[in-house]
């Protein structure tokens, strides 16, 4: 199957298959709009208000903020120059790693996550929607949903494109918003409380981590059809300026309502910036769902790329046809959407407890794919392998689970969620630091248990 590469051209025609250099197309630049389309959402704006919910002031809040999206986007963006080299979605990478049938566990990990996601999105979403059409959230939400099935169905191409204007919306209303802010009259007790809270502030550093981190399963799905020799360092640092930009300034507006709307906020997240925008409240409402359209079409569209890549992994198949896309996008779109009916009412502590919980999962599959792209085969990959049970990769690697699950377990006694508080954390007054353990020692061990693959990719 090819990319259709007339300007007719209509629904994305490659699955999880390699992207030939015949079909490459586009600049990194592109990824800059991407990235902070998808910050720049209604959901990061909640987890900004999180900071101050959390215990921090507005006024620390700011500086955590941009640590944690500058730390965690560090690693996600190194994601990014897997695209252009290896032509292939982010997760069907992992087989590389863990073998061909091992790769499942992360597969699943991600699949949740894109569910998750996706479903806190199509709440917010459906918030937007009851408010700019005086309908129901439960109706916003479904048709919420069916437009991000059909941005995903349609595919790469189309969700570039649909990210430029949802960019430069956001930018717009964002600003804005920061306007309203500092005008209004609540906005001189702001910063009036300067008092710092080591805990809360590393717990709010890993929250903006967090967030960042849990972009890697997808990063180099939106990077795989540029042109293999784009320029490794532009494509890392488009999509990390447009992911950290994005994401601290809707997370830094987040704390900032928070702080001055309290209750009413937390209550109506999407009414209260309705309000907040005055006059251009429906503005507000459409940039709303703009940027969450972008973000949750994402997650259909990575999660539609897991589901392919399990199914596959049992079937033997190397690619799936627009219909079969269809119909796994659709299903997926069905389940996010029944989650995000039934966590309607308790939205915002289901939210921070998921963020949470995944991060102590997927920062060791993150380091562990780094490590294996940068230092250990230095790049170099048999992609007809990576589609192959018999291939060089084999069926499951040891090693690679072994540093998955130590870099799992050493950060329990450091966890901090509703689920479970760690022994140290506890006696760090709710610290968070889990998630660098869990980077640290994942591909610290990874690289020291493959030194026979990299003395092969030196030869």
């Amino acid at each position: 199957m090819r990319w259709a590469l007339s300007k007719n051209a209509t629904l994305e025609q490659r699955s999880i298959d390699h992207v030939p250099d015949a079909e490459r197309h586009g600049s990194p630049v592109s990824l800059f709009f991407v990235w902070f389309a998808a910050n720049t959402s209604i959901t990061a704006v909640v987890t900004g208000a999180l900071f101050v919910v959390l215990g921090n002031t507005a006024f620390w809040s700011i500086p955590a903020i941009i640590i944690g999206n500058i730390a965690g986007g560090f690693f996600t963006s190194l994601h990014s120059a897997q695209g252009p080299k290896l032509g292939v979605p982010q997760m069907i990478q992992s087989r590389a790693q863990f073998g061909y049938l091992g790769a499942v566990l992360p597969l699943v990990l991600a699949l949740m996550i894109f569910v998750g996601f996706y479903a806190t999105g199509l709440v917010l979403g459906g918030q937007a929607l009851a408010n700019l059409l005086h309908v129901s959230r439960e109706v916003g939400a479904t048709v919420f949903a069916v437009a991000s099935t059909v941005l995903a169905i349609y595919g790469y191409r189309h969700i570039h494109r649909f990210s430029h204007l949802a960019a430069v919306l956001s930018a717009v209303v964002f600003l804005w918003l920061f306007v309203r802010v500092g005008t209004d009259a609540r906005a001189d007790t702001l910063f009036s409380e300067h008092t710092f809270a080591a805990a809360p502030f590393v717990l709010g550093v890993s929250l903006a981590a967090s967030w960042q981190l849990t972009f890697g399963p997808y990063i180099a799905d939106y990077s795989r059809y540029l042109p293999r020799d784009t320029s490794r360092a532009a494509t890392i640092g488009w999509t990390f300026l447009g992911s950290v930009l994005g994401g601290s300034l809707a997370m830094v507006l987040g704390a900032l309502v928070a702080a001055i709307g309290g209750a009413a906020f937390l209550a109506d997240q999407v009414g209260y910036l309705g309000d907040l925008g005055g006059s251009a409240w429906w503005l507000v409402l459409v940039a709303v769902l703009a940027g969450k359209l972008t973000g949750d079409t994402l997650s259909a569209y990575g999660g539609y790329m897991s589901v392919v890549t399990i199914v596959t992994t049992v079937t033997g198949q190397t690619k799936v046809g627009p219909r079969e896309r269809a119909l796994y996008v659709t299903l997926i779109s069905l389940v996010a959407l029944v989650v995000a009916l039934a966590a309607t009412d308790s939205f915002l502590t289901s939210f921070t407890n998921f963020l949470l919980f995944l991060l102590y999962f997927m920062t060791p599959w993150s380091a562990i794919n780094l490590v294996d792209f940068y230092w250990v085969r230095k790049e170099r990959y048999v992609i007809d392998d990576l589609f192959d049970p018999r291939g060089q990769y084999g069926r499951i690697n040891v090693g690679a689970f072994a540093a998955y699950a130590i870099g799992v377990l050493i950060q329990i006694p450091f966890m901090n969620s509703s689920l479970y508080v760690g022994p140290i954390a506890d006696r760090m007054g709710g610290a968070e630091i889990a998630w660098v353990l869990g980077l640290v020692v994942s591909g610290g061990l990874y690289y020291a248990l493959s030194s026979k693959v990299r003395r092969a990719a030196i030869a």
